[in-house]
């Protein structure tokens, strides 16, 4: 991958792996058990200004383009996708504010962001509305001048500490996101342990009753909501995702190549038998093709094409079908080894199978790839002389 980057990517990419391995990778089974990052971790990516790594710089950011990110993500993703998570939702909501919000939120809130002083986390899954955003119950209505909220979020990836939300709903039928600080009186946190991924994600449930939010925290347009700008933020959260899973598929091969190459069997190392040559080879080429998807899709994001969305798609859609595909071959090729529960490997296989479910299902992605698939395919046809 380091030659299709630029100098300025490599070096900024060698200093996120370095970061990882120094302060992510001793950490995360101590995380993954405590079911919470340390603050330590937090202050200490608040200070490298990690936090805003994504914000423009005129809001104290570093101006990462789309490319960074996601070599951030995938760096961090490799030793804890728990920790990506909180880069992922705390990205969605710092860019749904700057490109949806008004000056006076993108002053109230971006900066702090930026610096790492308050925690963003978006609050768009109920407990029976997921994928599908029209089945959203949380409601607002208008009284006094104010709104009033009243609903439940689930499965909500950093609700348990995220100082600001990002809360879809319906007023009058029409779709609608606010912002919710954590200290809004009726905003009951309740946190969700014992998940098979993400563990240490500090996901919560977040119940709602009688909140009074001011008409100024409105983002955006009524009836906006989910047409714009949760799709918006959205490519975000997939990009996080697909490149944190491009790391546990390069985790998978790092860990399955050093133990092939070691280990020795009825006399020979693991590495020349056939089944295991095969699977280490189908996990290297997915690892090749999924930094190809990844890089491209960045690339067409930050060149501003159309077809920015479809890569995005394509990106995420393969890189964690990969990821569980050869987290469980990494399982199965460490043995007894690779299923205790602090090893890298089985961490991977806990961990991949959520990132086809988060930020759109893989099933979702069938549904809006296929069609697009059949009709690219029916234009293709069209146009070749048979």
């Amino acid at each position: 991958m380091f030659d299709l980057l630029s100098k300025e990517e490599r070096v900024s990419y060698e200093s996120f792996l370095e970061f990882s391995k120094l302060h992510v990778s001793a950490n995360t089974s101590s995380w993954e058990k405590n079911e919470a990052i340390s603050e330590e971790i937090k202050q200490l990516c608040a200070k490298e200004g990690y936090m805003g790594g994504a914000i423009p710089t005129e809001y104290g950011g570093k101006g990462w383009d789309f490319v960074t990110y996601g070599l951030f993500n995938e760096a961090i993703g490799r030793n804890s996708v728990s920790l990506s998570g909180l880069f992922n939702v705390h990205t969605m909501v710092a860019q749904t504010i700057l490109k949806w919000g008004t000056e006076i939120q993108k002053e109230k809130w971006i900066r702090r962001m930026a610096s790492g002083e308050i925690i963003g986390a978006f609050a768009l899954t109920e407990p029976v509305a997921g994928s599908d955003v029209q089945g959203i119950e949380t409601e607002y209505r208008l009284e006094n001048d104010k709104l009033v909220l009243n609903g439940c979020k689930r499965w909500i990836t950093f609700g348990g500490i995220a100082d600001l939300l990002v809360v879809f709903g319906k007023i009058d039928g029409k779709p609608i996101a606010c912002l919710v600080e954590k200290n809004t009186p009726g905003l009951t946190i309740n946190p969700v342990g014992d998940m098979l991924g993400f563990k240490a994600s500090h996901l919560a449930i977040l119940n709602f009753e009688n909140c009074i939010i001011e008409k100024e925290n409105i983002i955006g347009r009524e009836g906006f909501a989910f047409q714009y700008i949760a799709p918006y933020a959205l490519e975000f959260g997939r990009i996080s995702v697909a490149w944190a899973a491009l790391g546990i598929v390069r985790g998978c091969l790092e860990n399955c190549g050093q133990y092939a190459m070691d280990r020795k069997t009825f006399g020979n190392r693991l590495i020349e038998h056939g089944m295991i040559q095969t699977m280490i080879t189908e996990m290297g080429v997915d690892l090749e093709a999924s930094k190809l998807l990844c890089l491209k899709a960045c690339k067409t994001k930050d060149n501003h094409l159309p077809k920015a969305t479809e890569e995005i798609m394509y990106a995420k859609y393969f890189t964690t079908k990969a990821a569980v595909k050869h987290s469980a071959n990494a399982v199965q090729i460490l043995g007894a080894s690779g299923c205790k529960g602090t090893s890298s490997v089985s961490r991977y296989y806990r961990d991949s199978k959520t990132m086809e479910i988060i930020e759109g299902s893989n099933q979702i992605h069938e549904m809006i790839l296929g069609k697009s698939f059949a009709r690219k395919g029916k234009k293709m046809i069209s146009k070749s002389i048979i």
